[in-house]
């Protein structure tokens, strides 16, 4: 057969179709990239070179559900958002309970739709450009007044989604408890069409020996959405309220914990679409819990190198 060259269009066209192809691939691999943030209270943050050196431009911050009516917790919040808007940095604010709850034991008061409401339209008019917001911490979770309240986490969801049009809104801040399924099948049935879900995925992340939960995976089975990992990362100790150790200290463990973290946010990164690590230094004195990235004397530990390789790999953005 007599060799044909092919006509001068044919090549032109063959070489736009080609070099489309490898901007959609490169468009789509940058589309997929993971929100890679930080969830720190602490004003400390960021002065430190540590953090700076990062890039992070996502963070998220706790707050009472009714902040905007008390002026020792407004004051702090306003600090932080202060912080946080001067950087170029974007705030998710979860709230959480009323400052002075010790819930499970009393006093944990779970509040009225109206007093909720009532809250958040103060917190509207006084942060009108906060635009990412979480309407209950850990809702499924015993520690707060929503626990055996689902119904009522899914009415505060509705007051937030009706009087902040535009914002991202966290439907329901879970963590990977073994009621979460059940809990949000509840919410579920109340929730005006939720778009965004939140996880604390700390049982999959640090799982104890013998054990694996498989949460993440449980959650994206349960709902439709985007998935932002709220609040995670690996924990260096943690002992209980009782007193019972349920991870002894070790920041081996925890980096391993980042690392698997880092990885099921990679597996699942059409579904996942932020992820906020807690948090960022061990706190001073014999606390409970610690999962920080630095140590108190703010030596960096493996986990933070691990979180800056993360954000300039091609999976991640800051």
């Amino acid at each position: 057969m007599a060799h044909i060259r092919p006509k001068p269009f044919t090549m032109l066209a063959a070489l736009l179709a080609a070099l489309a192809a490898v901007a959609a691939f490169a468009g789509q691999a940058h589309a997929a990239r993971i929100q890679l943030g930080l969830s720190e209270q602490g004003l400390g943050v960021f002065d430190d070179v540590r953090f700076q050196k990062l890039g992070i431009t996502h963070m998220r911050g706790f707050a009472p559900w009714n902040v905007a009516l008390s002026a020792r917790d407004r004051d702090y919040l306003d600090a932080w958002l202060t912080a946080v808007r001067a950087r170029g940095i974007e705030p998710l604010v979860t709230f959480t309970a009323a400052s002075g709850s010790r819930c499970p034991a009393r006093p944990c008061k779970l509040p009225s739709t109206a007093a909720y409401t009532r809250a958040f339209k103060a917190f509207r008019k006084r942060w009108p450009w906060v635009r990412s917001i979480s309407p209950w911490n850990e809702a499924n979770q015993r520690s707060q007044p929503t626990f055996r309240h689902p119904k009522a986490a899914a009415r505060f969801y509705n007051v937030v989604r009706a009087r902040c049009h535009g914002c991202r809104i966290v439907a329901a801040d879970v963590i990977d408890d073994p009621n979460m399924v059940r809990w949000l099948g509840v919410f579920r049935r109340y929730a005006k069409r939720p778009r965004i879900w939140g996880l604390h995925n700390y049982r999959d992340v640090n799982p104890r020996r013998h054990q694996r939960y498989g949460g993440t995976e449980r959650l994206l089975r349960t709902v439709r959405g985007q998935v932002w990992l709220t609040e995670t990362g690996g924990i260096v100790k943690f002992v209980l309220p009782g007193g019972q150790t349920l991870f002894r200290s070790s920041e081996r463990r925890a980096n391993l914990a980042m690392r698997r973290m880092l990885s099921l946010a990679r597996r699942y990164r059409s579904r996942i679409r932020r992820v906020y690590v807690y948090h960022w230094r061990q706190p001073s004195g014999p606390g409970r819990f610690d999962a920080g990235l630095l140590r108190a004397n703010g030596k960096p530990r493996p986990s933070y190198y691990t979180f800056l390789r993360a954000l300039r790999s091609p999976f991640f953005r800051s």
